[in-house]
């Protein structure tokens, strides 16, 4: 499952440290800690279009998407509600720089009180979309501060731009462990990526390996022409549909035009368009009427558009 950066609010120290566990009893509260109980998926693919998509799956909480102002620019934000504050999980700023914050098993590198030269997992997931450009510059970013994650928040994070590159970044037992990108696309699921560089795709193993293959195949069966209706299948395909984890929205983004296109609660029926040039969110596909709303970082949470899909879909 793909929780993430539910402490994306940049605190420090003793703030820091009583924000993220806060977001730790959450968690454990509604039982989300065990082994083989999430899931999510993301994926940067590079062919006669650049994309990256992103299945979000978790228990029925509000959501909300927003376009946040930050040094690096308008960065559009996906985002889960923690009672009073809401959990950051994936974002793409205005330079088309993409990341993905996913639980990951077994955890690793565990530190209760990170040091100077330490960096938690999902800071680096927040920090890097404020502040950065390009895959490059988050290495760079990075630095030699090592990757770490809370005990009970396991997390990796995909990086991609739209000049090619990707990763994804994680805490290792001894060091940071980097997967770069080797094909004209990358996924990541929730087993650690760094455990199976070079292997064939049928020895892959741990959470989310099936999701992994399926989405595997069809970006590889489909990569010549590869565009945005294809990448709704993807995550049609890897969506979940049963248990505690459903998926609660699928995201296309679009780094060359600097859109968003989102489906909510597997409806692949009605789709909505945000855009980082314009501040908005607007019907797209599956309505009989054109709807725009502001997309500020105050957000606009689910429910307002899925009344809105109902609307129209009683009219039709």
């Amino acid at each position: 499952m793909a929780f993430s950066t539910y402490a994306s609010f940049r605190y420090t120290g003793a703030m820091m440290k009583r924000y993220v566990v806060l977001v730790s009893v959450y968690l454990l509260l509604v039982g989300i800690i065990v082994e083989g109980g999430l899931a999510c998926t993301s994926f940067a693919v590079y062919s006669s279009k650049t994309l990256y998509g992103m299945n979000f799956d978790y228990p029925p909480n509000e959501i909300c998407f927003s376009i946040e102002e930050h040094e690096a620019g308008a960065v559009f934000i996906g985002s889960f509600s923690m009672g009073e504050h809401y959990g950051r999980t994936v974002g793409m700023n205005e330079h088309g720089l993409f990341s993905s914050d996913q639980m990951v098993f077994p955890l690793r590198a565990d530190v209760e009180d990170p040091a100077e030269d330490e960096l938690y997992i999902w800071d680096a997931f927040y920090s890097s979309l404020q502040e950065c450009t390009t895959v490059d510059e988050v290495v760079d970013w990075i630095g030699d501060r090592r990757l770490v994650q809370y005990p009970t928040l396991p997390l990796h994070n995909l990086y991609a731009d739209p000049g090619g590159n990707a990763m994804v970044a994680e805490a290792g037992a001894s060091a940071n462990v980097i997967t770069e990108i080797n094909a004209p696309f990358l996924i990541m699921t929730n087993f650690h990526n760094g455990d199976f560089q070079g292997a064939e795709l049928g020895d892959i193993r741990g959470d989310g390996a099936e999701r992994y293959r399926t989405a595997y195949a069809y970006i590889n069966e489909h990569l010549e022409d590869f565009n945005i209706d294809h990448a709704f299948e993807v995550l049609w395909q890897t969506a979940q549909t049963s248990g505690d984890f459903k998926t609660r929205y699928s995201l296309v983004f679009d780094p060359g035009t600097r859109e968003v296109y989102i489906a909510l609660e597997r409806d692949y029926d009605h789709i909505w368009r945000a855009s980082l040039d314009t501040r908005t969110i607007e019907t797209f596909a599956g309505f009989t009427q054109g709807k725009i709303l502001p997309l500020d970082d105050e957000g606009v949470v689910a429910p307002i558009l899925q009344a809105f899909a109902a609307e129209k879909t009683d009219r039709d």
